[in-house]
């Protein structure tokens, strides 16, 4: 091989190195995204079959409704300021007041 093919073919060689390693730098950033990803997914899918055996048992189970006594208080509060109002506008609509 003369001095100057060899000279022709460390360059070809030069730049191909470099090319493989720009493309194997840009494939493990692509590689690490795609792991972010399936690790987030992963998380969300144990998440959601969570949920979904939650909301199973609740179908199963019944949900307990548990009112605080302020809750029941304010709720009857409201029903009964509820009736008042009714029971105006029928007596004006009526003509008692």
């Amino acid at each position: 091989m003369k001095p100057q093919e060899r000279d022709e073919l460390l360059i070809r060689l030069d730049e191909r190195t470099d090319n493989i390693y720009k493309l194997t730098e840009k494939q493990e950033k692509h590689l690490s995204e795609l792991n972010d990803k399936v690790s987030k997914n992963t998380i969300n899918v144990d998440r959601n079959d969570k949920r979904i055996v939650r909301l199973e048992e609740c179908i199963a189970n019944g949900v307990d409704l548990h009112l605080t006594k302020r809750q029941v208080t304010v709720g009857g509060a409201s029903v009964v300021s509820l009736i008042i109002l009714a029971l105006t506008a029928l007596g004006t609509i009526l003509g008692w007041w």
